[in-house]
């Protein structure tokens, strides 16, 4: 990068800041800092969750994953909403009526604090190892156009995102990811522009040759190896929309991450406009940035490529002065985004499911904060620890999410049914998926998309068969 490209990753970084920081206000309890008092509007929310969700990985590797496929992962994005439907429908009211401040209390309230934990102690373990995919995916750009190493990459991002993140709280990390979503969206924008001004004939000849190569399929109703193709391919359009239908449920209805922000809102009606409504725009956003990676592929005439530099190698190449610096701090605001909300949901979850069941003193700002500063650490010496780059890792992220997710929506289903369950019976339900998915995982080739609607299935059918033989 050129000495202007610095000057503007560099105001963005401190005007974002200084907006969160701003913008959080003075903080005066653990519940202030963790949902904003309840009192966040419902638009702002739901562009916070797609900001969350979406990350780096939709900035870098999903123009990646277009580039080497095509459109297919939009599938994916269909099966989202309906799961998020399905969510505000069946579980949202439920977090609402009980005032829940985290998620694993509804698990807490049903079978009581030792399965919460366990609920709890899982949560967190995605998050590090999935969250650690993404912070580290951002590391790659930086490294090639910066020249920065992997580890000072990474460290420059948790320390400006700490910053927001510990004076200003949950109110600080949804005013950042609003900012942030809007900008790393006109770096796509820009992006869109130069590709116009690169290739003959602009966008319409990209679609033309995109086209005639296939590159614009978006539904894949092919069984490719017969009847077992549909749980070999992650883009085959059943395994897709169910799949992406399940994985969201999980994630938006169980994983404290997503709910967390839900529950700052208003009321449980702006909760279900602000999960919907983010289901839709995730959509649009995916297709923005899927197509963004057919344009690339279109320039680079289709030659052989890494996924995960798709991206990164046309801004390095082909950006001008200063915007190429704009693109970056876009690359940054994906993350920060991500990690912002990880710090703080982690930090909910162990002070509000581990520490204030047993010490209730320590309930209070202060340990809001060490366990802010704490989990930021976690995360990037975990993300540190990441050395593959020639996996597309979007689909590594989703993959490790999708390892616990079954379990997890399983525990939140039977606790929403009128059935009562043994502790014992669903313990031993969750534990057996997961036993069921590091066989699936290490000695199948079953694609990810249907690791949830597997572990869900086992955790739910273990847990009635454990009631019925050995509690009943």
């Amino acid at each position: 990068m050129e000495q202007l490209d610095y000057i503007v990753l560099f105001g963005y970084l401190v005007i974002v800041t200084g907006i969160a920081v701003w913008a959080g206000g003075k903080q005066t309890s653990a519940k202030s800092f963790f949902l904003a008092d309840r009192t966040l509007p419902w638009w702002m929310v739901m562009l916070s969750v797609v900001a969350t969700e979406t990350s780096v990985l939709t900035f870098l590797s999903i123009p990646g994953l277009a580039y080497k496929t095509d459109l297919g992962f939009l599938q994916l994005a269909l099966g989202y909403i309906i799961g998020r439907w399905v969510v505000a429908r069946f579980l949202l009211p439920y977090y609402f009526d009980e005032g829940i401040e985290s998620t694993y209390e509804f698990i807490r309230n049903r079978w009581g604090k030792d399965i919460q934990r366990f609920s709890s102690l899982i949560f967190m373990g995605t998050r590090i190892l999935a969250d650690g995919v993404r912070l580290f995916m951002t590391a790659i750009p930086l490294h090639l156009i910066t020249g920065w190493s992997f580890p000072v990459s990474i460290g420059v991002i948790g320390f400006f995102t700490l910053i927001y993140t510990l004076i200003g709280g949950i109110r600080s990390v949804i005013w950042a990811d609003t900012v942030q979503f809007g900008i790393y969206l006109l770096g796509a924008g820009a992006t869109y522009f130069i590709l116009h001004n690169l290739v003959d004939g602009g966008w319409a000849s990209i679609f033309a040759i995109a086209s005639a190569e296939g590159k614009l399929s978006v539904f894949h109703f092919s069984m490719g190896d017969g009847f077992i193709g549909i749980f070999r391919h992650p883009y085959q359009f059943v395994t897709a929309i169910l799949g992406g239908m399940f994985l969201s449920m999980a994630s938006h209805g169980t994983d404290h991450l997503m709910v967390q922000r839900l529950m700052a809102c208003r009321d449980i009606k702006s909760g279900q406009k602000a999960l919907i409504g983010s289901g839709l725009l995730a959509l649009v956003q995916f297709a923005i940035f899927l197509i963004l990676g057919i344009g690339i592929w279109v320039f680079f005439e289709g030659k052989e490529m890494n996924a995960n530099e798709v991206f990164s190698q046309f801004i390095i190449d082909n950006l001008p002065a200063g915007l190429t610096g704009f693109i970056v701090a876009g690359i940054f605001s994906a993350a920060m985004s991500t990690l912002s909300s990880s710090i703080n949901a982690l930090a909910s979850s162990t002070l509000i499911d581990w520490i204030k069941v047993s010490n209730p003193e320590k309930y209070n700002l202060k340990m809001s904060r060490l366990l802010s500063v704490f989990w930021a650490l976690v995360l990037i010496v975990v993300a540190s620890l990441f050395t593959d780059t020639q996996s597309p890792l979007v689909e590594v992220g989703l993959a490790i999410a999708s390892f616990t997710y079954g379990g997890l929506l399983g525990l939140f289903t039977l606790g929403r049914l009128k059935k009562q369950f043994s502790p014992q019976s669903v313990m031993t339900g969750f534990v057996s998926s997961l036993f069921v998915m590091t066989f699936v995982v290490s000695f199948s080739q079953i694609a990810w998309p249907w690791f949830t609607p597997i572990g869900i299935l086992t955790m739910v059918s273990i847990s009635f068969a454990w009631e019925w033989y050995w509690v009943k």
